[in-house]
C-alpha cells in the first residue's frame, strides 16, 4: 500500500488516536519516564580537561584513568560519558604543551 492508502484507513486512524490518549494517560500518571541522557546540560569547549585537571591537581599522583573518570563524576556532580574523560586524556598527552604525562599503561599524571 502506498503512504496515502495507510493514511486514509479509518480503522488504524481510530486506533492510533486511542494509542496516543492511552499514553497521554499514562505519563500524566508518572508510569513513563523519559530517558535521560549521559549530557543533562549544555557542554562548553574543553570542559572535561578543565575537569581531568582539576581533579588531577588535587589528587597531585599518578591516577588511573577510571579513578579520573570516577573522580570528574563526583566533580561535575553527575554522569559524565567516559569518552569525553578519555578523549581529555589522550588528546593533551602529547603535542607542543601536553598537560598530562601517560607514566604507565592507563595512568596519568599533571605535566
Amino acid at each position: 500500500m502506498e503512504v496515502a492508502g495507510v493514511l486514509s484507513n479509518q480503522h488504524l486512524q481510530v486506533r492510533l488516536r486511542r494509542l496516543v490518549k492511552k499514553l497521554a494517560v499514562i505519563r500524566a500518571r508518572g508510569e513513563i519516564q523519559t530517558r535521560r541522557s549521559c549530557r543533562q546540560r549544555p557542554q562548553r569547549p574543553r570542559w572535561g580537561t578543565k575537569a581531568v585537571v582539576a581533579v588531577l591537581d588535587e589528587q597531585g599522583e599518578p591516577m588511573r584513568a577510571k579513578d579520573i573518570h570516577a573522580a570528574v563524576e563526583v566533580l561535575v556532580g553527575g554522569p559524565v560519558a567516559w569518552s569525553s574523560v578519555k578523549q581529555a586524556l589522550c588528546s593533551n598527552v602529547s603535542g607542543p604543551l601536553p598537560r598530562f604525562v601517560r607514566v604507565a599503561r592507563g595512568r596519568y599524571v599533571l605535566a
